[in-house]
């Protein structure tokens, strides 16, 4: 009987533990517009927060409208990496690349070392920018795409620390990768 005892246990503690190494399922984040994958320990400002945090309100006054945000690592105040969405419509007769290009410069506070180039990836195509500026007390290191789709600009803004950004590079193209327009 002890060693049928000892079977079970064996046997259950094996099961455990396969069922701890089993490949979870990614999280995706859905909008009526768009979605993306959440990477692995990131969350939404809303699972951290309680509420979107500053859904609506304009993306570090780029002018447009802020739709979701989620960071690394995810609790409140501790945030070293940001990914979040904000969109606009385009004005009759502008395009991506005007919108784009008047973003920047008005920007407050100011932004400095700007690299623009045009972004193709992942089936997305527009333009990129990456640039450093203080907001709040540090200064961050800032990756912004923006693409158009159905009259509407969209913008892909990544942040961090400059001392990290390098690191966190390869999880950005992981959730670009991940990010689809609804059709």
């Amino acid at each position: 009987m002890k060693r049928y005892l000892v079977f079970v246990i064996a046997i259950l503690i094996s099961l455990f533990l396969a069922g701890c190494s089993l490949p979870q399922k990614p999280r995706i984040f859905e909008t009526d517009a768009f979605s993306f994958t959440i990477p692995k320990g990131w969350k939404t400002m809303a699972e951290i927060w309680g509420n979107e945090a500053a859904a609506g309100q304009d993306l570090y006054g780029l002018g447009v409208q802020q739709l979701a945000m989620i960071q690394y690592p995810p609790k409140k105040g501790k945030g070293k990496a940001f990914f979040a969405i904000a969109s606009r419509p385009l004005a009759d007769g502008e395009v991506l690349e005007e919108a784009f290009n008047s973003a920047y410069q008005s920007a407050s506070p100011a932004i400095e070392d700007a690299v623009k180039q045009p972004f193709t990836q992942a089936g997305l195509t527009g333009f990129e920018i990456t640039y450093r500026r203080p907001w709040g007390e540090p200064w961050w290191q800032f990756r912004d795409i923006w693409v158009e789709k159905d009259g509407a600009v969209y913008v892909l803004s990544f942040h961090a620390p400059p001392g990290s950004f390098e690191t966190y590079i390869s999880t950005f193209d992981e959730i670009i990768e991940g990010f689809r327009f609804t059709e």
